[in-house]
């Protein structure tokens, strides 16, 4: 097998991982989403949506789950119809103790704080009203998607993030670049 071909598989093979991964995240929010939704709905619990559903590349293409009863961001909610701007990491959120449900889709990769916000997260929602989906560790998106400083490396119910090195983005920038190059880089 020369170069060429070569290159081409591995870079086939990488998009064809991270497609796989982007349709699992998209089913994980959705069946976490209508989890949240109906625990909501038993408590009698407003659902609190964590993170704009529309910010995501993928989400703006097909929308995994909708805006909930309040959508908190840090730079807003356009197409929400109830939406609070704040930041999980250094405000506290306008509600009481164990009283909503809280969704949280693919946001504690960007905070600036991750134990601060989860920390808020679970004042707010209580025990067994926190759902939370996250990127992949593994993927090219946790490693190199804009913006993105943490990745999951949770066992189980633990949250646990782990700082996305400068090592780990050079691997991933690298290997994709030499991939790339040799797909189509000429031969003479």
């Amino acid at each position: 097998m020369n170069r060429r071909t070569a290159s081409t598989a591995g870079l086939g093979l990488a998009f064809a991982l991270e497609g796989l991964a982007a349709w699992k995240r998209f089913e994980a929010r959705k069946d976490a989403f209508a989890s949240a939704q109906r625990r909501a709905l038993d408590l009698g619990r407003p659902l609190v949506v964590v993170g704009d559903p529309d910010t995501g590349m993928h989400t703006r293409m097909a929308r995994a789950y909708p805006c909930g009863d309040l959508c908190v961001d840090i730079n807003g909610c356009p197409a929400c119809p109830v939406q609070l701007i704040a930041d999980l990491t250094t405000e506290r959120l306008p509600f009481e103790d164990d009283s909503v449900v809280v969704f949280v889709s693919c946001v504690l990769e960007y905070v600036a704080d991750v134990r601060a916000a989860v920390t808020e997260l679970a004042r707010v929602a209580g025990p067994d009203n926190l759902f939370i989906v996250t990127v992949q560790p593994w993927t090219i998106t946790a490693a190199l998607y804009p913006g993105a400083t943490w990745r999951d490396v949770s066992s189980g119910h633990n949250i646990a993030m782990q700082a996305v090195s400068p090592g780990r983005k050079a691997l991933y920038a690298g290997t994709l670049a030499a991939l790339i190059a040799g797909a189509v880089w000429p031969t003479r």
